[in-house]
C-alpha cells in the first residue's frame, strides 16, 4: 500500500472515531465504509499491493469500529420502529425494524429475536391498515345501506368487502365485524317471510307457507345457527299439515284443469287460424278476427298454468325444469304482456344461478 492510499484511509478511520465519539452513529459508519472500500479496490487491482501487517490491524480496527456502529445504528433503528409503532406509521415501522435487523450482528441473538417479533407485529399492523383503506369504501356503503334499511344492497356491498379479505382467518375482526353485519341483514330480510309464514299457517295455507319457507331458506346465512335452528323448527311444523302428496309434487292443479286449457287452447287455435274475411258467419264489415280474443285468453290461460309450474320448481330449487316450464310460458305469452316480461326476468335469474352468465344476459 502506498503512502498515498494509507494516508487516505487514515483519515476516513479518523473521521469516522470523531463521529463516533459525537454519537453520530451514520456519518461515522459512511467514513468508516470508505476506508474499507480502498482496502477492498487494492485488493482487487492487478498490480495488488503488498499490505503489512500494520495495514493488517488498521483494517481490523476499521472493522470492529464499524461494527461497534452497527450496533449501534441497530439500537436507534429499532427505538424509531416502536416510536413509529406507536404513532400508528406501519409502514415506516416495517422499514425501521428491517434495516435495524440487517445491521445488528449475526451472534446478538437476543436483540434480533426482539427485533423480529416487532418486525412481525408492524407487518400484522400494517397489512391490517392497507385492508382497512381498501374495504372502507365497501363497509360504509354497507353500513349506510343497513342503515336505510336496504339490506340486499348491503349485502353486495359486504359481500365485495369480504372477497379482499379471503385470506384472513374466522376470527380475524374484519372477518368477524362483516359476517355480523351479514347476518343481521340476512335476518332482516327473512323476517317479512316469517310474519307471511305465520298468517298463511293459521289461514289454513301449509303449502303456501312451506313455499315462503324455501324462500326464506335460501336467504340464510350460512353460520346463522340459531335462525337455521328455528326455521327447521318452522319447516317440521308445517311438515304436518301439509298432506305428502301435495308437499313437493309437480303439479298442485288438477290434471282435468290442464287437459281442460290445452283442449280450449288447441280449439281456439284451430278457429283462430281458419277465419277468414269471407267467413258467411262473419258481420261483412268486420276486419278483425272474431276468434282472437278467444284465442289470446285461452293462451294466456295454459301460459298460466305453465308460468305457475315454473314457480314451483324455482321455490323446489329444481331450476332446470324451472326453466324449462317457463320457456313454454314464454311462447304463448305476447310479449306486450306484462307477465311475458315477469317471466323472462325470473327466467334469466334462474340461468345466472346455474353458471350460464352469457345466456343471463340475453
Amino acid at each position: 500500500m502506498n503512502d498515498e492510499t494509507k494516508q487516505l484511509i487514515e483519515a476516513y478511520k479518523s473521521e469516522g472515531d470523531a463521529n463516533q465519539e459525537n454519537q453520530e452513529w451514520g456519518p461515522a459508519r459512511i467514513a468508516y465504509e470508505k476506508a474499507l472500500e480502498e482496502f477492498d479496490r487494492i485488493e482487487s487491482e492487478d498490480d495488488y499491493e503488498l499490505v503489512t501487517a500494520d495495514d493488517k490491524v488498521l483494517k481490523q480496527q476499521i472493522e470492529t469500529a464499524l461494527a461497534t456502529v452497527n450496533g449501534r445504528l441497530a439500537q436507534a433503528h429499532r427505538d424509531w420502529g416502536v416510536s413509529a409503532l406507536k404513532a400508528k406509521e406501519y409502514e415506516r415501522a416495517v422499514e425501521e425494524f428491517e434495516e435495524a435487523i440487517n445491521l445488528s450482528a449475526e451472534d446478538d441473538v437476543a436483540f434480533l429475536e426482539e427485533v423480529k417479533k416487532l418486525l412481525d407485529r408492524a407487518k400484522l399492523k400494517n397489512r391490517d391498515h392497507e385492508l382497512h383503506e381498501e374495504l372502507t369504501p365497501f363497509v360504509e356503503r354497507g353500513d349506510d345501506f343497513r342503515k336505510a334499511g336496504n339490506f340486499a344492497e348491503a349485502i353486495l356491498e359486504y359481500q365485495e368487502a369480504l372477497k379482499g379479505i379471503a385470506g384472513l382467518p374466522p376470527e380475524h375482526r374484519f372477518v368477524s365485524y362483516l359476517h355480523a353485519a351479514l347476518k343481521e341483514c340476512r335476518r332482516h330480510l327473512i323476517k317479512p317471510y316469517l310474519n307471511r309464514i305465520h298468517r298463511a299457517i293459521h289461514a289454513g295455507k301449509a303449502a303456501h307457507a312451506g313455499t315462503l319457507l324455501k324462500r326464506a331458506m335460501l336467504l340464510l346465512d350460512d353460520k346463522d345457527m340459531v335462525y337455521r335452528a328455528f326455521l327447521t323448527l318452522i319447516k317440521e311444523s308445517i311438515a304436518a299439515k301439509v298432506p305428502p302428496e301435495a308437499e313437493d309434487g309437480e303439479e298442485v292443479e288438477a290434471p282435468e284443469t290442464w287437459a281442460k286449457a290445452i283442449r280450449d287452447y288447441e280449439e281456439a287455435l284451430d278457429l283462430y287460424s281458419s277465419f277468414t274475411m269471407n267467413d258467411p258467419l262473419s258481420p261483412v264489415y268486420s276486419g278483425v278476427n272474431v276468434f282472437e280474443d278467444k284465442f289470446v285468453s285461452a293462451r294466456r290461460n295454459l301460459a298460466n298454468l305453465y308460468k305457475g309450474r315454473a314457480d314451483r320448481f324455482r321455490d323446489q330449487s329444481q331450476i332446470e325444469k324451472a326453466i324449462r316450464n317457463y320457456k313454454e310460458a314464454l311462447k304463448l305469452y305476447p310479449r306486450s304482456d306484462k307477465l311475458f316480461h315477469d317471466t323472462f326476468r325470473e327466467m334469466k335469474k334462474l340461468r345466472a344461478q346455474i353458471g350460464q352468465p352469457s345466456l343471463a344476459a340475453k
